[in-house]
């Protein structure tokens, strides 16, 4: 629609400069009339000159109004353009009628003049039209003047001037054309980009000379109202016109001419600031200080750009920072320490950090809860942001650590600022620290595991100490520098300890027993779990140890059981669930009803009615449960009685206690609970023939430990060997 309407009134507005053009003229054929009646004389015109003055003075009378076309309404362009036109028509006929002889070919001329007048205003066929019309009446004339005035025509004068007046129109007329399709074209164009949004405006020295519909949308000013302005700088808010006057010479200053584009602001008739993005550029041939531009309102981009960055920015900082504590999480931490190792490396300046654990946590969340505990780790880091510097970084490491950055400090001044910490938190328990100083040249996990070396000597000196391990020559095994890469590598493998009847030592299954690769077979991995629920790895590395011994027991025998310890965070977690664990079955071939879960009764259970539902979505798939080292946790009835094992794991400590009458009691208890439930009992840690004969002789069936077969790889055992009854001494 808008195209339409600025294509019309392109239109008007092009007959509108025409007429006036043509109107000008106009006054030259006035004159032309006055020249004929005054030098006709050989015959003299008919009504002598007075005749002949009278249509020049009709001509200069419609010709005045013309002159103020411009203020003419534009319903009224056209019929005053006709007007025109016809009346030029009549009064170069009334003059042909009346000259006898037009030795200056006067009438020739002003038909000519109202055929060019024709081919300008319209088209070259029409055009063609009118001046075929006008030789036609100019022939039918000259026959009419012969008959009733004797004035004889020259027929080769008549048909060579009429050609002439002819071509010249059609000639006029189809440059006129082209120049209108030209215009249309332009005008399309113009339409085109003014239905896209985009302004369009063209200026001399500032000014407006032309501005689109679009471009009035996007300023809220009418074009005449833009034109009256000394320039559109004016637009833009004042504090940006110095800066916008200085780009723009810059670009077109001094004879440069060079387009350019930039993004500033301009301040709409309504009161608005909105952001534009401007291209401009000289217009060739039209002057020097003409230019043209494109004007696009970017202000919902920029808006929509502010948006996006500044969420980009939360993002980042929700990436960086612990969502408990506020404090810098370990992925800002790695970053960070990583800054602080390549500044030292610039100046030489000394970077310290330090590990910090807070002394019995796990005890208090267990005592008091998580809620309790969660509001002890704010506490904590509450207080400690206060004494440190702003270059130092104070970052939650995983679960109750937490890590000190302090770039510019030694060692020795580390611990001083460790005092501030202490001094700040007094109010609430104790925490051990490891510190470690970087040597210039050893790696971010390096440093990392040589604190937490240091940390773990703190830990086993007693609460509340602070370890430095200042020398980097020694080689440190700390899980977690070792936990990233042993679960990245996959370097984990499986072996296996036999669960055998006690009453004639056959094979039921085994227990997978998960290490690191190349660790011994009676080397503790307790500090690795621990480390890796305190660092946030344990449930990578738990589901890594179940893929590793299922993987691993695809050489046992079909029919034995499989035991796999599991966690019961682990167990909860819906990333690894029930459905996930079947596709493990599935991919290793292993019937899920020959596998038993370990639940640790030293794990503690927060949520018994979430875990009794998650079991029993695993048995419905076929797995059982066995709850393992009952006797040495604090929720024992409670979750026997929730979770209603089929296997029951009696912890080392009772069972080579049972001669003891408190071990001996429990046991004996287990067992009536396990007669009565339909749970087996399942001896643990049995190093001789008298533990194993003791606790069978209290009804315990089945049974494991060093006395019986000691864990072994699957590289280290057979099939028939381990099917066997493997003799046992000292069992009279």
């Amino acid at each position: 629609m808008d195209a339409a309407v600025s294509d019309r009134d392109g239109m008007l507005g092009h007959q509108r400069q025409t007429a006036r053009l043509i109107g000008r003229v106009r006054w030259a054929g006035v004159a032309l009339g006055i020249v004929q009646a005054v030098l006709t004389s050989n015959p003299a015109p008919i009504g002598g000159a007075i005749a002949i003055m009278v249509p020049g003075l009709v001509m200069a009378a419609y010709n005045l109004p013309i002159a103020g076309l411009r203020r003419v309404p534009s319903r009224w362009v056209e019929p005053v353009v006709i007007g025109a036109l016809v009346g030029d028509f009549l009064v170069v006929t009334a003059w042909t009628m009346l000259t006898a002889n037009d030795i200056y070919s006067t009438s020739y001329a002003a038909f000519g003049l109202v055929a060019i007048e024709a081919a300008v205003l319209y088209r070259w066929r029409d055009a063609a039209g009118i001046v075929a019309a006008v030789a036609a009446v100019f022939a039918g004339f000259y026959a009419l003047r012969l008959m009733a005035f004797g004035f004889p025509p020259q027929i080769g004068s008549v048909v060579y001037r009429s050609g002439i007046v002819l071509l010249t129109a059609v000639f006029t007329g189809a440059i006129s054309t082209v120049s209108e399709r030209r215009r249309e074209r332009y005008a399309s164009l113009l339409g085109a980009i003014s239905d896209l949004g985009q302004g369009l405006i063209i200026t001399d020295n500032g000014r407006l000379v032309y501005a689109n519909p679009a471009y009035e949308r996007i300023t809220g000013y009418s074009a005449e109202e833009l034109a009256k302005r000394r320039s559109l700088i004016e637009l833009a808010p004042e504090e940006d016109r110095e800066d916008l006057v200085r780009r723009l010479a810059e670009r077109f200053g001094g004879g440069h001419n060079v387009p350019t584009q930039y993004e500033g602001r301009v301040v709409t008739s309504d009161g608005r600031v909105i952001d534009v993005d401007t291209a401009i550029r000289p217009l060739r041939g039209e002057g020097p200080n003409r230019l043209i531009a494109l004007v696009r309102d970017i202000t919902e981009r920029k808006r929509a750009q502010v948006d996006l960055e500044e969420s980009e920015r939360k993002a980042y900082l929700a990436a960086r920072l612990d969502p408990l504590t506020g404090i810098a999480n370990r992925r800002a931490w790695e970053e960070e320490i990583q800054r602080a190792m390549a500044r030292s490396r610039r100046d030489g300046s000394p970077v310290t950090v330090g590990l910090l654990d807070l002394d019995g946590f796990k005890a208090y969340n267990d005592d008091w809860g998580h809620v309790r505990g969660d509001e002890l780790l704010r506490s904590f880091t509450a207080r400690w942001r206060e004494p440190l510097r702003e270059v130092d970084l104070l970052a939650r490491y995983g679960g109750d650590e937490f890590a000190v950055l302090l770039p510019g400090s030694s060692v020795e001044e580390a611990r001083l600022v460790i005092q501030r910490l202490r001094a700040a938190s007094a109010a609430l328990p104790s925490f051990s620290v490891g510190l470690a100083g970087w040597d210039g040249a050893e790696s971010a996990e390096a440093l990392m595991a040589r604190a937490d070396a240091a940390l773990y000597n703190s830990k086993r000196a007693g609460p509340g100490r602070v370890t430095v391990l200042a020398t980097s020559h020694e080689r440190v095994q700390s899980w977690s520098y070792l936990l990233p890469r042993l679960i990245a590598g996959r370097d984990i493998e499986a072996i296996y300890q036999p669960i055998r009847r006690l009453d004639d030592f056959s094979l039921v299954g085994y227990e997978a027993l998960a290490r690191p690769a190349g660790f011994g077979v009676r080397s503790s991995v307790e500090e690795l779990f621990d480390a890796a629920k305190r660092l946030g790895f344990a449930r990578d590395l738990d589901w890594l140890c179940r893929r590793v011994a299922v993987h691993g027991a695809t050489s046992l025998p079909r029919n034995a059981l499989l035991f796999i310890n599991v966690s019961v965070h682990a167990l909860l977690d819906p990333l690894h669930d029930v459905d996930q664990m079947q596709l493990l079955m599935r991919w290793a071939g292993r019937d899920p009803r020959t596998v038993i879960f370990e639940i640790s009764e030293r794990d503690q259970i927060a949520d018994l009615e979430r875990l009794t539902g998650v079991v029993k979505a695993y048995r419905q798939a076929g797995f059982r449960f066995a709850l393992d080292d009952v006797g040495e946790g604090h929720s024992t009835l409670e979750v026997l009685t929730e979770a209603s094992p089929e296997f029951i794991k009696i912890a080392r400590s009772l069972s080579v206690s049972v001669e003891t009458p408190g071990p001996r009691s429990a046991v004996q208890a287990l067992v009536t609970f396990a007669s009565s439930s339909g749970a087996e009992l399942i001896a643990e840690g049995l190093e001789n023939g008298d533990h194993i004969r003791s606790v069978r002789e209290l009804g315990v069936r089945l049974g494991q430990g060093y006395g019986i077969s000691a864990p072994r790889g699957i590289d280290q055992m057979s099939d028939a060997s381990e099917a066997a009854p493997v003799p046992i001494r000292a069992i009279s």
